[in-house]
């Protein structure tokens, strides 16, 4: 299986992945935003166009449903929570209902063999961060998403979310987790990068390290704001929405 993260470079910084199975050529689009930045790339490859996938439903995220779906051959494909979408015979998605930055939203599991290699986690989760609850959403039911299905991943499972803020969110982690050197580590080597060029693909593992709304279920954090793990999540959204 191939992921190809595409950069927007756009004022929402957002990402868009290309996904699709050497055997087969056909490729899934997610959350087609700019199809002029990601078809290129598909003709580049030799891919054929084929599945159109939604994570959500924020304009930024469907943008260019209409477009996509004009192409032809193309479909539109749907899915209920623990559906399972084949690639090729060993490869396949696995769609999971992660709400909370809104009422419905599903983030996916990708899969070679029975091995998870990433999830495709739209506006759940970002790089040391989560989606916002301003429209429609509630931190109650995105703690438990990040609790249910996130923290339960292996730690080598990559994160390939809907939009890079990875060094505001460093920055805005720093001011909750003041002792965290792994924050001081991550400024660093993002800071060092072409912000517009160049970027990181983490794995759960590292967000364990530094996202501050993993980190809530670490003990000693919770010690330190004398407040269970789902009291400092909706804490920690607060003073994100504010920052």
């Amino acid at each position: 299986m191939v992921i190809e993260q595409i950069y927007l470079k756009n004022n929402l910084r957002n990402f868009n992945y290309i996904v699709y199975s050497e055997e087969t050529k056909e490729a899934i689009f997610f959350d087609p935003m700019d199809i002029s930045q990601t078809l290129p790339i598909c003709e580049k490859k030799e891919l054929t166009p084929k599945y159109l996938i939604n994570t959500h439903l924020h304009h930024d995220h469907i943008k260019d449903n209409e477009k996509f779906l004009k192409i032809n051959g193309t479909e539109h494909k749907t899915f209920l929570p623990g559906d399972v979408f084949h690639l090729s015979e060993h490869e396949y998605i696995q769609c999971v209902a992660t709400p909370g930055h809104v009422k419905t939203h599903y983030s996916f599991y990708l899969f070679e063999g029975k091995k998870m290699i990433g999830v495709i986690s739209g506006d759940t989760v970002f790089n040391s961060g989560v989606g916002n609850c301003r429209d429609g959403g509630n931190p109650e039911v995105l703690f438990e998403s990040i609790r249910d299905f996130y923290m339960t991943l292996e730690d080598d499972v990559k994160l390939y979310p809907s939009h890079d803020y990875f060094l505001t969110n460093l920055n805005f982690a720093k001011t909750v987790d003041q002792k965290n050197s792994f924050i001081d580590e991550y400024i660093n080597r993002r800071s060092t990068q072409s912000l517009d060029e160049e970027f990181i693909i983490t794995t759960i593992g590292e967000e364990k390290k530094f996202n501050p709304f993993f980190r809530v279920f670490d003990k000693e954090l919770q010690n330190e704001y004398d407040l269970d793990a789902k009291s400092l999540f909706i804490k920690f959204r607060s003073l994100r929405d504010k920052w």
